[in-house]
């Protein structure tokens, strides 16, 4: 049961939910230390070279837990949706992850931010609620609500609880700054319905398949009339 849940995940979300397991469970063997995972300008790319650690801030939502089980289901929730429906095809949702990894992770060092997965969540949250806008919710199980309000609902939720709102108006804005480039500037008169967003040629994997079957039936045709020319006998 549980094995076959995790193989109906679609294959970019149950990587990024399987390292998210496997970081917060070696934290909490004391294999790793948190700190070991937190973006360090420093420590990334000057004293020790430990580039992963942009990654690694990101994927780890914290300490194995029952909140950090919430919240892996929870992004998984989001993130399969993302998968399956908006960005479908893997080389459309690992170009989306890659620009959310490229943007969060450069503000994340202007702000010296040393985690950055609230930042991912929300960000990818602004674009589900807004591609599901009437989609609804229960928060806890008792709060209905649309999902084109949740980033707004959790902003709420953090400034009457007293925690800072920093990372979910960032996460909105970055949301919201890929959502206006990708749905709505298509739309404009200037632009003709130029996707400016879309997947680069040398991400999408079919094309690349394609190219390789090509040029691999070229040279084998090639092959076969060398082998012919060699096999008739020489005129002269």
């Amino acid at each position: 049961m549980v094995l076959e849940y995790i193989l109906d995940i679609p294959p970019l979300t149950r990587i990024i939910v399987i390292s998210s397991i496997i970081l917060s469970y070696a934290t909490y063997v004391q294999y790793l230390k948190p700190s070991n995972l937190y973006l360090n300008y420093k420590l990334a790319f000057l004293e020790s070279f430990q580039p992963w650690r942009t990654l690694t801030s990101i994927l780890y939502f914290g300490e194995l837990d029952l909140i950090t089980i919430l919240r892996l289901f929870f992004f998984q929730s989001i993130s399969s949706s993302l998968e399956q429906h908006t960005f479908p095809g893997f080389e459309n949702y690992l170009y989306y992850l890659l620009l959310n990894f490229i943007t969060i992770t450069s503000i994340g060092l202007l702000l010296n931010e040393h985690s950055l997965t609230e930042y991912f969540v929300e960000a990818l949250m602004y674009v589900w609620g807004r591609q599901n806008q009437e989609r609804p919710l229960l928060f806890m199980f008792i709060i209905p609500i649309k999902a084109q309000y949740m980033v707004w609902f959790f902003i709420f939720i953090n400034i009457i609880t007293g925690r800072s709102i920093q990372s979910n108006l960032i996460g909105a804005f970055i949301g919201h700054t890929y959502y206006y480039f990708a749905y709505i500037v298509p739309k404009l008169p200037y632009f003709k319905g130029i996707h400016i967003l879309s997947t680069p040629k040398f991400l999408q994997l079919q094309q690349i398949i394609l190219l390789f079957r090509v040029k691999l039936c070229r040279n084998f045709n090639r092959q076969n009339i060398i082998n012919q020319e060699e096999d008739q006998p020489f005129i002269f």
